[in-house]
């Protein structure tokens, strides 16, 4: 692993000490849950009926933690922070019915696709998806099953052969640590 300072590291162990605050039963899974939208993808939902234009604005620019592209799989990454897309949608998966949940997805990259004159994004369709998922897992079964559910599917799994190479190599030369 790399420094946890920046990158997926950093997301995953941000996800797993959230996690670790949320308090047992679904308060705290909703807990957890609007937390990390918040945090990593500038959803306030005390705005959405008070004030939608804030809302909105608030949604639109860059949410207060940020966690770049290093670490995460090449084929979700089209922006400088990946982890806003998916916690976006992990937030829509868990609040809403999975057929809803996609129609708003689609509705959202449409928006998208006026918004920036023509840019389709098929890596925010499958970040999306991913992320609704991983939602739904949430409201299931709680936040502690997130922080695993990103590893699996968002990590760049080049890094990880090329640590299990580097750890071969590493054997064969008689290091008994990678």
């Amino acid at each position: 692993m790399t420094d946890a300072s920046s990158g997926f590291d950093a997301f995953c162990a941000y996800l797993q000490g959230k996690a670790a605050q949320a308090p047992p039963g679904w308060p705290g899974t909703a807990w957890f849950v609007l937390a990390i939208s918040e945090e990593c993808a500038g959803i306030f939902t005390q705005y959405i009926f008070v004030d939608p234009s804030r809302f909105l604005q608030l949604a639109a620019n860059a949410p207060p933690l940020q966690f770049g592209t290093e670490g995460f799989a090449p084929s979700l990454v089209d922006d400088r922070n990946p982890a806003r897309h998916y916690v976006a949608f992990v937030f829509i998966g868990f609040w809403l019915p999975k057929f809803l949940a996609v129609v708003f997805l689609y509705l959202w990259e449409i928006a998208g696709f006026v918004r920036y004159k023509g840019h389709w994004s098929s890596k925010d369709i499958v970040c999306g998806r991913i992320g609704i998922a991983h939602g739904e897992w949430v409201r299931r079964s709680g936040p502690t099953v997130l922080p695993a559910l990103a590893a699996a599917e968002l990590a760049d799994r080049r890094r990880i052969h090329l640590s299990a190479a580097q750890f071969d190599k590493n054997r064969a030369r008689g290091y008994t640590q990678p």
